[in-house]
């Protein structure tokens, strides 16, 4: 199951089920039946998002049936499903920070995070380890406060949680 696919199924677990009906005419038709506008969407960019080839997605439907959260994150899976699940886009240029984005940390959040899961950091440490080079490069700089992506810091909390 892809990455994105995975978000859209934490925050709606009933269409899990329903990921493979889009392979039938019939199931398809049966699986969108018992959905609000929301959930349709959401499974039919899913659906596009396990098999594009097979599957396609009509952004119109974005357009008819999300607007304000649900909008932004789809535009939000879109752009991560081509990033992370395709690698189409090599060197991303563009990314989406909102306020309280749980997607991207900074220095304080960094922190934090690994002191959450059993390591002992400050923001201190966390900008002495960067500025050493053992911390990864911030996946944004903006206005000079750095942000690493939730995955670039889990990834380095299991490195670090590997060496105890």
């Amino acid at each position: 199951m892809k990455h994105t696919t995975k978000r859209i199924i934490e925050k709606f677990p009933m269409l899990e089920e329903k990921i493979l009906a889009h392979e039938s005419v019939l199931l398809a038709e049966e699986a969108i039946q018992s959905l609000d506008c929301i959930e349709q969407t959401f499974l039919k960019l899913a659906w596009f998002f396990e098999n594009p080839n097979h599957a396609n997605f009509d952004l119109t439907s974005l357009y008819k049936n999300l607007e304000d959260d649900w909008l932004e994150w789809a535009l939000e899976l879109i752009t991560l499903y081509f990033r992370q699940d395709t690698y189409l886009i090599k060197k991303p240029s563009f990314s989406i920070i909102k306020e309280n984005d749980s997607n991207y940390l900074n220095q304080s959040q960094f922190a934090n995070y690994l002191t959450e899961h059993g390591l002992k950091y400050d923001r201190a440490k966390v900008k002495n380890y960067y500025d050493r080079g053992i911390i990864p490069e911030a996946n944004l700089i903006i206005s000079n406060t750095k942000y690493w992506s939730i995955e670039s810091v889990q990834a380095y909390c299991e490195k670090e949680r590997g060496k105890l």
